[in-house]
């Protein structure tokens, strides 16, 4: 049974697929700043694979996220200032384009570097580009930038979920959490 949304609550798949990206983001971002502090090394290879998988993942869902929500579009935001309203599909269209990018800079900037992509390790991914050291690099830092835009971001939504729940003490948090029930609504 598929549990679409409602105009209150995000249905189970929406719930899923964010929360889902959430763990995985959330892992990239700690790999990301790992990894780039090791020492050449078998060490450093393995975890740059690792992050390269769930990066996949992460595009993966992004696009099954984007998917559902043209199936099963989200519950409208409560009554509030426009500039509220454009602050959230903002966020959320930046944090949307990001999550589909953002795999796509880091497998492509690998490539340009000579380094294949092999998704968990048995997948690989084709090599568009070919070897292109200064390429690379260009492709790298913007992976690096948009990583740090995204933390920005992911925090500012956070930061918003919570303001919501505490302050405005509307739904806009419960009806995204997995174990909660939306609260009545109160705008």
């Amino acid at each position: 049974m598929v549990m679409r949304n409602s105009p209150t609550a995000y249905g189970a798949p929406a719930r899923t697929l964010h929360w889902a990206s959430a763990l995985l983001v959330a892992s990239l971002f700690g790999l990301g700043l790992y990894m780039t502090r090791l020492d050449f090394s078998e060490w450093k290879v393995r975890v740059y694979s690792w992050h390269e998988t769930i990066g996949v993942c992460v595009f993966v869902l992004t696009v099954a996220r984007l998917a559902w929500r043209l199936y099963s579009p989200p519950p409208p935001l409560p009554p509030a200032p426009w500039i509220e309203h454009f602050a959230a599909h903002a966020t959320h269209w930046f944090l949307y384009a990001a999550l589909f990018v953002q795999p796509i800079l880091g497998w492509l900037g690998s490539n340009a570097f000579g380094f294949p992509i092999m998704w968990f390790g048995i997948v690989p991914l084709p090599d568009p580009i070919g070897k292109n050291e200064e390429l690379g690099r260009a492709l790298l830092i913007a992976h690096s930038i948009l990583g740090h835009a995204m933390l920005f971001a992911v925090l500012a939504h956070a930061g918003a979920a919570l303001f919501h729940h505490f302050v405005r003490r509307d739904s806009i948090l419960t009806r995204m959490l997995p174990w909660a029930k939306p609260r009545g609504e109160r705008y």
